[in-house]
């Protein structure tokens, strides 16, 4: 069948006033693709009851947020002429829109008593960006205890309504099939990882948290969660909002059972949950996507400075980051697409309690990707710098020399990541410690099993290079 086209209002009202209206039941097997975006399409089964040849059917039980633009509905023998979607809720700004140009009672603060009010009629000009009003030959603009309306203007919605324009072949009861986008839903990865007590492997659980603010439910329904990055078109109309127009056309609940199975779709990733979902009209629902243990993870501090061409003096500090890596791999008991989400990392005491060390979002992960999950920064470990020489070698050529100093306050050997960046073009002069070139702007000291400083100057490390634009 094909798609039907929006009809012009006056075509659309016209068959409106010809046509019997019937009203539908409510949703039943509901399937929800959910995407990562905040957007979901919906597939729903309403019961209708259709004479032969033209009705209006109207659906009273659909989302505010939904895409009137999307909008595709078939049943067997049922042909589609006209849709129209209409929400406007009654609120102060939908109210003073139907005004505008309009005498109307204003509450205002009275300019000789902070404490008294005074009522005043004025003519509101404007409600783009709050109201306008004129008095007389003046034009108010600002604050105003109350608005009086005369009455209750018409055309405003309870609740978002769909109207279909029908032709159908044959009287009967019928499944009329709904599709549809609509926005307010929404889903991300939630992982946990507990480190082992000798800190080499980690546990790893994967959940999937599905937020629904569209203030409409779904019960029992088929939900599949679609990870990765799908292209959208420009908005060309103006989207369902609560508390705005579109004319034209509880608390978290985790779901304990067995993980969602996986496959790939197109360019993404689609998660199906094993049982039936029901989602609140405002909340979240959390369902196991896959669980993993023993996965072997990193653990290393890391200290980066990016070094310029500037004359520096005085002490500079360099914050020193704690990271957890791992690798993606079936060999490491993972080997599977991660979906973007937030990874809180647990760590043991010595009394055998797991607190968490930081958590870090992570974004789409695919397999065999090394992860790198930075926690926070080292309480122990500290590291400085001081600038020793400096000096103009060229009309942009600097030759700059650096003493790192780095200190473990810990009690047992730690090992540290130093990692300098250059611009330009670069070359080490001299250094009284050993280096790798990590890319063509850096130069990596891996620090193994730096002793406690407890007592001492630390470490030193000094270096020479030369930098030349």
């Amino acid at each position: 069948m094909t798609r039907p086209m929006l009809f012009p209002a006056l075509v659309l009202a016209s068959l409106l006033l010809l046509a019997p209206a019937v009203s539908s039941a409510g949703a039943t097997g509901a399937f929800v693709a959910v995407y990562n975006s905040g957007r979901a399409q919906v597939r729903e089964t309403r019961a209708v009851t259709l004479p032969a040849g033209p009705a209006v059917v109207v659906f009273t039980d659909v989302p505010a947020t939904l895409d009137a633009t999307s909008i595709r509905a078939v049943a067997p023998g049922m042909g589609v002429e006209g849709i129209e979607y209409s929400y406007r809720p009654i609120t102060p700004r939908n109210l003073l829109d139907l005004y505008v140009g309009k005498e109307l009672s204003v509450i205002l603060p009275d300019p000789a008593d902070a404490n008294a009010r005074i009522l005043r009629k004025a003519r509101l000009l404007s409600n783009a960006e709050g109201p306008v009003f004129s008095m007389g030959k003046e034009v108010y603009v600002g604050g105003y205890e109350a608005v009086l309306l005369p009455e209750m203007p018409k055309g405003f919605n309870e609740k978002p309504t769909l109207t279909l324009t029908t032709d159908n072949e044959s009287e009967g009861r019928k499944s009329v099939a709904l599709h549809y986008l609509m926005g307010g839903l929404n889903w991300q990865a939630d992982y946990t990882m507990a480190v082992s007590a000798d800190g080499a492997t980690a546990d790893l659980e994967a959940w999937a948290t599905v937020t629904n603010a569209s203030d409409y439910a779904f019960k029992g329904a088929d939900v599949r969660l679609v990870a990765g990055d799908v292209q959208r078109a420009p908005a060309s109309y103006k989207m369902a909002r609560r508390g705005e127009p579109v004319l034209a056309m509880e608390a978290a609940m985790p779901d304990n059972a067995a993980g969602a199975s996986e496959e790939s779709f197109s360019e993404y990733h689609v998660y199906t949950l094993p049982t039936a979902v029901t989602l609140p009209p405002q909340g979240a629902r959390q369902a196991s996507l896959f669980s993993a243990a023993g996965v072997p993870v990193r653990q290393e501090l890391v200290s980066r400075y990016h070094a310029g061409t500037g004359q520096r003096a005085g002490k500079i500090d360099q914050s020193v980051e704690s990271a957890l890596t791992f690798d993606n791999l079936a060999v490491n008991k993972l080997g599977r697409p991660l979906p973007a989400g937030t990874v809180r990392v647990y760590m043991p005491t010595t009394d055998g309690h797991h607190l968490l060390a930081g958590e870090t979002r992570l974004g789409h992960v695919a397999e065999g990707d090394a992860v790198r999950l930075v926690l926070g920064r080292s309480f122990d470990v500290s590291v400085e710098r001081r600038q020793t020489s400096f000096e103009k070698v060229g009309k942009s050529a600097y030759e700059i020399g650096w003493a790192v100093t780095v200190k473990n306050g810990k009690k047992v050997p730690a090992d540290l990541k130093l990692a300098d960046s250059f611009p330009g073009q670069w070359k080490v002069l001299s250094s009284d410690a050993s280096y790798a070139v990590a890319d063509a702007a850096t130069i990596e000291f891996d620090l193994k099993g730096l002793p406690p400083s407890a007592g001492t100057d630390g470490l030193v490390i000094n270096y020479t290079v030369r930098i030349e634009y």
